[in-house]
């Protein structure tokens, strides 16, 4: 449940979207959807090798209240980073916080 979180760290949610440039080729860019305080709790992190380097992996959960619209298509930005949304869940349909299971882009 919400309340018994700590809503204290400032995210971004950000939806895809696309422009043109002036030669009239088609740009995709990120707009900011939400600016929302959310509670993180860090989930796992690894490292692997792949194409010939060492690369990190980092899957955070991130708690919101609730917010119509979010989906897995956005993502979120935190403390610099990006982080794909790879699921936007309301854990008891209740309408008052999503979980969104969020995993770090480099």
């Amino acid at each position: 449940m919400i309340c018994s979180r700590k809503l204290n760290r400032r995210i971004v949610i950000e939806t895809p979207t696309s422009t043109r440039d002036t030669t009239g080729s088609v740009i995709p860019i990120w707009s900011t959807f939400a600016t929302i305080w959310a509670s993180k709790q860090h989930k796992t992190s690894r490292e692997f090798y792949a194409a010939q380097k060492v690369n990190s992996e980092i899957t955070d959960l991130f708690v919101i209240r609730y917010l119509p619209g979010v989906t897995t298509k956005m993502r979120a930005s935190y403390d610099g980073k990006y982080y794909d949304i790879l699921g936007a869940d309301d854990p008891d349909g209740g309408r008052r916080e999503i979980q969104l299971l969020c995993k770090a882009v480099d």
